[in-house]
């Protein structure tokens, strides 16, 4: 496969080489290679896995039009999009983690259970400019939000075993009017911290794959952060975030740990519609780590 999306790039005029060990072939959507051209650029070259992948990508790319330069954070800038291959130059800065086969996930320097305040501070502020950002995106509205997470929850107890107490749970928050936001703002969708590209002082500089963006609930990547950082490190966010102009409403920490209590809900239906595996043992551990 390394060979096909290297031939797939000299198609779209451009001369990159790459190793096998510059094949990264664990994500669900695409397979990536980092290339490199003859004049030392370095280029990321993403293979859509599936159809709906690159139907998707018109999405993100309209997102990536919209946030270019009005976050203080660098996004890639695509300069091959086609239903082979999307490539663009390489960002400064490498992941906050990576996927390595034998390995699974690697921190890039930063201690998960107490990450550092360049990296919390950075993130706050990009979350903080988010909010300002509307449209180019699509909007899914808090409304539509609840109906989804309903067909969710009814979906999952049918295809996994969800102890009822869980159960509960999750009807518990969906029904607490109170809990959830009155208005849907920008979110990037799927902010964990393969997607945060970090300097040497461990500030976050990049961002990457926006596929997911959407103008909805602004809890998900707070989510995503309290489930990889942990709740010392959450609260040092909302309180940057709030330093750096974010506004959060008077529930938003209780609606943010509920949301992360549900994510099997998410992976589950997102491995209902992929067919993955993978996917659908994650959503068994997070059931488990939240029995």
């Amino acid at each position: 496969m390394l060979e096909d999306i290297l031939d797939a790039a000299r198609r779209h005029g451009l001369d990159v080489a790459a190793d096998p060990e510059d094949f990264d072939n664990s994500g669900l959507d695409f397979a990536v290679v980092h290339a490199r051209a003859p004049d030392g650029t370095l280029w990321v070259l993403r293979a859509p896995r599936r159809p709906d992948v690159f139907a998707e990508s018109q999405v993100e790319a309209s997102v990536l039009s919209l946030v270019r330069g009005r976050l203080p954070v660098a996004v890639p800038e695509w300069r091959v999009h086609a239903p082979d291959l999307i490539a663009y130059p390489r960002l400064t800065g490498e992941p906050a983690w990576s996927y390595r086969p034998g390995h699974g996930v690697v921190w890039n320097g930063i201690d998960p259970a107490s990450p550092p305040d360049a990296l919390v501070d950075s993130l706050a502020r990009t979350l903080a400019a988010m909010q300002t950002l509307d449209g180019g995106a699509p909007v899914v509205s808090i409304a539509e939000v609840r109906e989804e997470l309903a067909r969710g929850i009814a979906d999952t107890t049918k295809l996994l075993a969800v102890p009822d107490a869980l159960q509960d749970r999750w009807r518990r928050w969906l029904d607490d009017e109170g809990m959830w936001p009155a208005a849907p703002r920008f979110v990037h969708g799927d902010l964990h911290p393969g997607h945060m590209l970090i300097d040497a002082e461990r500030r976050v500089v990049g961002i990457l794959d926006w596929t997911t963006a959407r103008i909805t609930d602004p809890s998900v990547d707070f989510a995503m952060f309290l489930g990889c950082f942990g709740r010392p490190a959450f609260d040092r966010l909302l309180a940057r975030f709030r330093a750096h102009g974010g506004e959060a409403w008077p529930r938003f920490e209780a609606h943010v740990t509920e949301r992360w209590a549900a994510y099997a809900v998410y992976v589950a239906m997102w491995a209902e519609k992929t067919g993955s595996e993978a996917a659908l043992e994650h959503a068994k551990m997070h059931i488990a780590a939240h029995s």
